[in-house]
């Protein structure tokens, strides 16, 4: 009776122990499932740090929550990368988006001592609240939710909203045929046209 008892607990040692290590091999795939946003290999203008900070902001403001698809989906990051190379747009206004994002970091490591993308959901709302009650961070966040509603928006041929999610979404219809590469901004704007 007493070996059986003592197998039962070697076994159930064992059960345990395959179970641990089994998880324990599933920690670093799991670890790479947690981060699912795209990360472009050049994000010129802004830094690495600088487009995490960014893509963290934008899912923050617009989720990906199982209503639909969130920043994270429609490449929003990379949309406000585009928008910053266009040379055509006020200097001002994209040196303003680069100025006011780290400032807005800035604000997160002031108040809980850690960049934002290193904050866990919670902490990121709380800031983005407190950020959003000051003159500046309204601004700012509304520019960020036009560019994130622009991303949402515009033709996957500008590299955000694959595959037309965001149109699908929203049940628009984009029309046929779609612009040739040709008619696309900004190349379109030195085509000369007849009258």
């Amino acid at each position: 009776m007493q070996s059986e008892e003592k197998w039962l607990l070697s076994r159930k040692k064992f059960v345990t122990s395959l179970l641990l290590s089994g998880a324990a091999l599933q920690l670093p795939w799991l670890t790479a499932c947690q981060d699912k946003r795209y990360f472009p290999g050049d994000t010129t203008p802004l830094s690495n740090h600088q487009f995490r900070v960014l893509q963290s902001l934008q899912g923050t403001l617009f989720p990906s929550d199982g209503n639909g698809p969130g920043a994270y989906e429609v490449n929003a990051a990379s949309y406000v990368l585009w928008v910053l190379r266009d040379e055509l747009l006020d200097p001002d206004e994209n040196q303003y988006i680069i100025e006011k994002l780290d400032e807005f970091n800035a604000y997160s490591k002031d108040k809980l001592k850690y960049n934002f993308n290193d904050l866990n959901p919670r902490e990121q709302h709380a800031i983005v609240e407190d950020v959003s009650k000051t003159k500046w961070g309204e601004r700012f966040l509304s520019r960020m939710l036009t560019l994130i509603f622009e991303a949402l928006l515009v033709d996957p041929q500008y590299g955000s909203n694959p595959d037309g999610i965001g149109w699908s979404w929203l049940e628009h219809d984009p029309g046929n045929p779609r612009p040739k590469e040709s008619h696309l901004y900004p190349t379109i704007l030195t085509l000369s046209h007849e009258v």
